[in-house]
């Protein structure tokens, strides 16, 4: 067996990491957009069905998270830190819960019409979802200088919208509690805008992890 050949047996094949990332991002993608239907829709039926879609996401999301888990135990070396491997892959998988929720409070709570700020914030965690998926898809090519500065430019975008819903959040509780909305229809609307802003900061919180893995290279 030559040198080349010796070495070659024992490095793990760390690509493998990156599809399960892929999947990951895609299944979340898909959600968000659900998601932003979801608020447009006055359906109850219709309603019923993109929450399973949504939940069927989710589902989906949990195997690739499974799938990852076994991976990673199997694994000896990773393609960055083992624990930041691990909790990238936690953070996605959170994120795709709170969308999750999203979809689950949309439903029980039985909007028939949802205020401009909650779809807005809903339309940020769709645009915050594509940057994210854009970001993973240029994840295998971190030794890229300009990759690595895309990236950073996505992940200043995922910040930006979630300043954005910060500053939704925050004026859409005021207005709750200042316009003359009945003691249901203030926690219906409380409920929502919160797990929007749950959402929007599990995404950040995604944004910030992969910055900090590219600080460590």
């Amino acid at each position: 067996m030559s040198l080349n050949s010796f070495f070659q047996y024992f490095v793990p094949k760390e690509k493998k990491f990156y599809p399960l990332y892929e999947k990951q991002a895609t299944y979340i993608d898909k959600a968000a957009k659900l998601l932003r239907q979801m608020l447009l829709e006055t359906d109850l039926k219709r309603l019923e069905s993109l929450k399973k879609d949504i939940k069927a996401c989710e589902t989906g999301g949990d195997a690739v998270l499974d799938e990852f888990h076994s991976t990673l135990f199997s694994t000896v070396l990773t393609p960055f830190q083992r624990e930041d491997v691990h909790e990238l892959a936690e953070l996605m998988d959170d994120f795709m819960d709170r969308i999750d929720d999203c979809g689950n409070i949309v439903f029980t709570r039985r909007f028939l019409d949802v205020d401009e700020d909650l779809t807005t914030m809903a339309e940020n965690i769709m645009f915050a979802s594509e940057s994210l998926n854009n970001i993973i898809s240029r994840l295998p090519y971190l030794s890229d200088t300009s990759k690595r500065k895309e990236i950073n430019r996505l992940c200043q975008e995922i910040k930006t919208l979630e300043h954005d819903n910060d500053e939704r959040y925050g004026s859409y509780i005021h207005k709750l509690f200042t316009q003359s909305y009945n003691l249901t229809e203030i926690i219906k609307r409380k409920d929502l805008v919160q797990v929007l802003e749950d959402a929007t900061n599990s995404v950040k919180y995604i944004s910030d992890k992969i910055r900090s893995i590219i600080s460590k290279l």
